[in-house]
């Protein structure tokens, strides 16, 4: 899974405390954004692709990012 992020993808961290003007928005989009952690999906510009809220197993975080990084 690390080449996959690596070679596709910026990993950015927010405070939950004290997030981003970004980061609300970009969470904002998420439906059920109910518990941490959120992982969210955007393009290059910023735009919210896709995301989801709470503890995934890493098969479906790599079906997630294997799909993302065919776009």
């Amino acid at each position: 899974m690390a080449p996959l992020l690596q070679e596709h993808y910026i990993a950015v961290a927010s405070d939950c405390d004290d997030p981003e003007e970004e980061v609300i928005g970009l969470a904002q989009q998420l439906e059920d954004a109910m518990m941490l952690p959120f992982v969210l999906f955007a393009d290059a510009d910023g735009k919210f692709l896709d995301g989801y809220s709470g503890v995934v197993t890493p098969p479906y975080l790599i079906k997630k990012l294997t799909e993302f990084s065919a776009r």
